[in-house]
């Protein structure tokens, strides 16, 4: 053991003392001296963050150090990170009185905000570019003001993640928008914040930028020189990022309503057992307004339909979708069924760890709903074969709607270049039935990579359970269970995965 804590230090101290850390001095004589330790993301080299940097040190209205610490063989882990940070301080020639801000990009970043959250939370304030203040932080009075900066074409730190955070910090935020401002770079993508050749990772997942590498470096770093002289005290300057934090609420705004439709937990936790509260959130609104509508299918009578988020392997108390009152008084155009359904949204497993890596809607969503047989019969149709009704792929067609939706309310250029670009997703039949609970619980919804005559696409696939009325388990009768295709989901798949295949900055990465 004691052999191998030698062996650790020695490569720590290799590491120091092969460390090309770059240190820029003030160009040019400003209101006050401040400094910049800089962050690099993971194998990008320190020199080539230079560009940006030396454009932020001609911007800015004052004498500004940089630092950018060098880790070993350019792959930061959370243990060097301090070091760094200590050596480049030590190595610029500050005065007592310099107020030393952080910035971080990518992997920098998410480390980053950890340190100034344990060490330095006195600091005038941070910069993150390609990363965001982490969901661990958001029910605690984080010390530090945070500018957030992310390219909409980040193929790594993925948009959805960024419109999280403008939902959270500048919509919803408790602090006031200076202090963790949000903003969203339209067309630039994930290395735009660096110069030269992208390292493999990045060249594997980044999506191509629609704007030159010269115009991300004016535009971030007139943000981060605009911050900078905010917490200073100039707070005229916040006018450069309040007009770009517009632009963003603006332009995020599709992917707000499609993650409300989802009734994305990141947005609020479900409520399950709880009273209804401003706080969480009761059921989904994708089921209560479109799917159980589909599902029933009626041409005179209405539904209102009530969800509630509950896991649907909850057997204690069990909860399932049932139909409340009838409509056999004859009156159909002035009958209204009130329908109740259950829905569990399923997110990637890898999301749990934030890292903005993978999708951060759910890849599925489970909805227990009532049968067509079930609802008609419920208007006073009489028997009703429940082969013609629900014998079809029904979750096919509320997964196109779905599909369809999330297309229509996506913005006008995310369109257009996904209509270019993008793998669509073509729904098949359903597969089923499973009337075995755990079976329709556990097979997941399909996607399904397919090449059709040379072209791209994605099968998708629902896992479907359904019940006639006059099932042999009388407590299960009549049901139509689906696994749905949520509309967050086709948001994000034209925003950045479905992207993948055609616009990524290699062409070939797999989806």
């Amino acid at each position: 053991m004691m052999l191998l804590h030698v062996h650790f230090i020695a490569l720590m101290l290799l590491g120091f003392a092969l460390a090309d850390d770059i240190i820029l001095k003030p160009v040019k004589e400003g209101k006050q001296e401040v400094a910049l330790v800089f962050i690099q993301g993971s194998q990008i080299k320190p020199d080539q963050y230079v560009p940006l940097v030396s454009k932020l040190q001609n911007v800015s209205e004052f004498s500004l150090w940089v630092g950018i610490p060098e880790y070993t063989a350019d792959l930061l882990v959370p243990i060097d990170l301090s070091g760094g940070i200590k050596r480049v301080l030590g190595e610029m020639q500050l005065k007592n009185t310099t107020r030393v801000f952080f910035a971080g990009h990518s992997l920098g970043g998410a480390l980053l905000q950890g340190y100034t959250y344990e060490h330095d939370q006195e600091a005038p304030g941070q910069i993150l570019l390609g990363s965001y203040l982490q969901r661990k932080y958001r029910n605690v009075t984080y010390p530090i003001p945070t500018l957030t900066v992310s390219g909409e074409l980040d193929g790594l730190c993925r948009v959805t993640r960024i419109m999280e955070a403008v939902y959270h910090q500048v919509i919803h935020g408790k602090s006031p928008n200076t202090s963790f401002p949000v903003v969203v770079v339209e067309g630039m993508n994930h290395f735009q914040v660096a110069s030269g050749e992208p390292p493999f990772l990045v060249m594997d997942r980044d999506l191509k930028p629609e704007i030159s590498e010269d115009v991300a470096h004016s535009t971030v770093a007139t943000l981060m020189a605009a911050f900078i002289a905010t917490r200073m005290g100039n707070l005229s300057r916040f006018d450069v990022i309040s007009a770009a934090m517009q632009k963003t609420k603006t332009f995020v705004q599709p992917l707000i309503k499609g993650y409300e439709m989802e009734g994305f937990y990141n947005f609020k936790p479900p409520c399950y057992e709880k009273p209804p509260s401003s706080n969480c959130i009761v059921g989904c609104p994708w089921t209560s307004s479109f799917a159980m509508t589909v599902m029933a299918g009626l041409k005179e009578a209405k539904v209102n339909v009530t969800d509630g988020i509950h896991p649907v392997s909850q057997v204690i108390p069990d909860y399932l979708p049932k139909i409340n009152n009838n409509c056999t008084g004859g009156d159909l155009p002035n009958c209204t069924l009130e329908i109740v359904t259950v829905t569990a949204n399923k997110y990637e497993v890898v999301d749990k760890f934030d890292t903005g890596f993978v999708p951060t809607s759910a890849k599925e969503m489970r909805v227990k709903m009532k049968s067509r047989q079930a609802v008609m019969e419920a208007t006073g149709m009489g028997n009703v074969d429940f082969n013609k009704t629900d014998g079809g792929s029904l979750c096919k067609v509320i997964n196109q709607a779905s599909y369809d939706w999330g297309m229509n309310n996506i913005g006008s250029s995310t369109l257009t270049r996904f209509k270019k670009y993008g793998e669509p997703m073509i729904m098949g039949e359903d597969k089923g039935p499973y009337n075995a609970g755990p079976l329709w619980i556990w097979n997941p919804l399909e996607y399904i990579s397919k090449n059709v005559s040379g072209n791209l696409e994605i099968e998708v696939r629902s896992i479907m359970m359904r019940t006639p009325t006059d099932y042999f388990i009388k407590a299960s009768a009549g049901f139509h269970y689906c696994k749905l295709l949520s509309p967050a989901r086709v948001m994000e798949w034209a925003y950045v995965d479905g992207l993948r295949a055609h616009f990524s900055l290699n062409n070939k990465t797999m989806v």
